[in-house]
């Protein structure tokens, strides 16, 4: 059993560090793991949702929802960059905007079905008044990421109506219970379980906590950019390793890898970095910290062309 210091903040970290590995996982499971009474567990799991820092929900993957191309946006601006930042948000096309600090203003992740759609989209944010000029890099591939199973790729890219209707409940309310999925769809009970517990373990949706950082969670988040000299292999089964890790990606652009690390003080932080820094193939680092995320959303329902579910009670999976 897994106990928690009883203080309302670290009882929240453990319940969402719990939840970002299991979205379904059951009132009586979480609250047997962090040894505390269950009808605490539902409380604080029912604010977490209710005051907006947590979402969980259905990440699918994007081969899935037919978003074959990635690209990571560092934007510069000549204004406030909170104005700029909700412009960015209104887009169908950005799945991540970030105020930072370093190098550039804003860090803006984009996703679409090619390199046609991708160029019209940046081509929009270039037009967003204040943005002075936007640098590119192109996903290659992502090895590692805290909310989507890219390290396991889907079994199944095709679904068929009633798939996509239950991927689009889940993307509104990753817990929504099987009678309720069942009730809205007009199938049994057994049925949605089972097509929930198919569709999880064929890698084409994992259901996870969200978490609005700033709010609710106490780390840091820092990008960094690096570029190596010959074989990259080892540098990114080392990168895959580490805890601090949250997001690695192969890019085309001004980096080889972007990465994005996660740690509890500025100085934990220093460490990794100037530990992955003393790597020999590393020729180059470059950093930012991400001060405010103003948008994280990596499955928009509409992408497979499914209208948002209704928001459920979050007590019970």
């Amino acid at each position: 059993m897994e106990h928690v210091a009883r203080g309302t903040r670290s009882l929240d970290d453990a319940l969402i560090g719990l939840l970002r590995t299991d979205g379904r996982a059951s009132i009586s499971s979480l609250a047997r793991r962090l040894g505390v009474p269950r009808p605490v567990v539902r409380e604080r799991l029912r604010r977490l949702v209710t005051e907006g820092h947590v979402t969980v929900t259905a990440v699918a993957d994007p081969a899935v929802l037919g978003l074959q191309t990635l690209c990571h946006l560092a934007v510069h601006i000549d204004r406030s960059p909170r104005e700029v930042a909700h412009a960015l948000t209104a887009l169908a096309d950005t799945s991540l905007v970030t105020i930072t600090s370093g190098p550039h203003d804003l860090v803006v992740e984009v996703r679409s079905r090619g390199q046609s759609e991708m160029f019209d989209a940046i081509a929009r944010i270039r037009a967003i008044p204040g943005i002075t000029h936007v640098t590119t890099l192109l996903y290659v591939d992502v090895h590692k990421s805290p909310y989507s199973s890219l390290d396991s790729r889907p079994q199944r890219t095709v679904l068929d109506g009633l798939d996509q209707r239950i991927i689009g409940i889940l993307q509104a309310d990753g817990r929504a219970s099987f009678t309720a999925i069942g009730q809205e769809l007009g199938i049994s009970e057994s049925t949605a379980r089972t097509r929930v517990r198919r569709l999880v373990a064929d890698h084409v949706i994992r259901i996870t906590a969200v978490p609005k950082r700033n709010t609710v969670t106490q780390s840091l988040a820092l990008g960094m950019g690096i570029n190596v000299s010959g074989d990259t292999a080892p540098l990114i089964a080392d990168l895959i390793r580490r805890s601090e890790v949250e997001f690695l990606a192969t890019s085309i652009g001004a980096f080889d890898l972007l990465v994005t690390l996660s740690g509890d003080s500025l100085e934990a932080l220093r460490r990794v970095t100037d530990d992955i820094r003393s790597a020999e193939s590393v020729t180059r680092m470059e950093s930012w910290i991400h001060l405010s995320i103003i948008k994280e959303s990596y499955s928009p329902p509409d992408a497979l062309g499914v209208a948002p579910a209704t928001s459920r009670d979050t007590g019970t999976a």
